[in-house]
């Protein structure tokens, strides 16, 4: 049986069972008891009788005043990662969904194409999920001051707020209704429950990690270690 915390009642153990669904085996359970009352927060993304899975792909749009609000609202993905402490959070990438004339206006102004044969390149490589439309909607939270469940997270409404907003219309996030203050923000953050399996493991993480430095290193940077895998030159 795996290690882990159950989805259900959050507690930590070595004998959990894992879902055998269409989830792929992404939660886990202490019993039935537990994986029944999880069942309508997981059948999301774990369907049954031919229903389909939660739709992760939608758009966000612009208001006047907003860098982009002249621009084809954004086709993006959601995408559930591993935080910085193992628990979940949530990254945003550009989507071909709808097609790559969306993505040709915000590939021209992030991109830096020098032509129109390079914009519609690179706008079909933003769309295949290689660009991040934000790179992270959620903030990390220290197991030692609230325990979240494994799909879980603290979603950042101060400074992404239209994107959580968005996750929240879609259905790809439910607010639990616990809150927690993080840092010095005026306001608490609402803990949300991600509808989305998760996509990476602690081993991909520190792969990517290693790939990052390397790739700061080829640049001339020295990485610095603060959490958030930031560089300086």
């Amino acid at each position: 049986m795996p290690s882990g915390t159950c989805s259900n009642c959050c507690r930590e153990a070595s004998t959990l069972l894992r879902c055998k669904g269409k989830c792929g085996g992404d939660a886990m359970y202490c019993n039935k008891s537990c994986q029944k009352a999880d069942w309508k927060m997981h059948k999301k993304i774990c369907p049954v009788g031919g229903k389909s899975a939660q739709k992760l792909t939608f758009e966000i749009s612009h208001p006047t005043g907003h860098p982009f609000a002249d621009f084809p609202d954004a086709p993006v993905q959601a995408v559930r990662r591993m935080d910085g402490y193992g628990g979940s959070g949530m990254t945003l990438l550009f989507s071909d969904h709808l097609g790559i004339e969306p993505l040709l206006p915000y590939a021209d102004e992030l991109l830096a194409c020098d032509n129109e044969q390079d914009k519609r390149e690179k706008a079909i490589w933003m769309g295949e999920g290689n660009f991040p439309y934000e790179a992270h909607v959620t903030t990390p939270v220290d197991p030692n001051v609230m325990k979240l469940k494994p799909e879980e997270a603290c979603f950042n409404t101060e400074k992404y707020g239209d994107a959580v907003n968005a996750l929240l219309q879609h259905g790809i996030i439910e607010d639990t209704g616990k809150k927690i203050q993080i840092g010095y923000y005026p306001v608490k953050f609402p803990i949300c429950r991600i509808h989305a399996p998760q996509t990476n493991n602690i081993e991909e993480m520190r792969r990517q990690q290693k790939e990052r430095e390397e790739m700061f290193a080829s640049m001339g940077f020295q990485t610095l270690h603060l959490g958030g895998g930031g560089a300086r030159k």
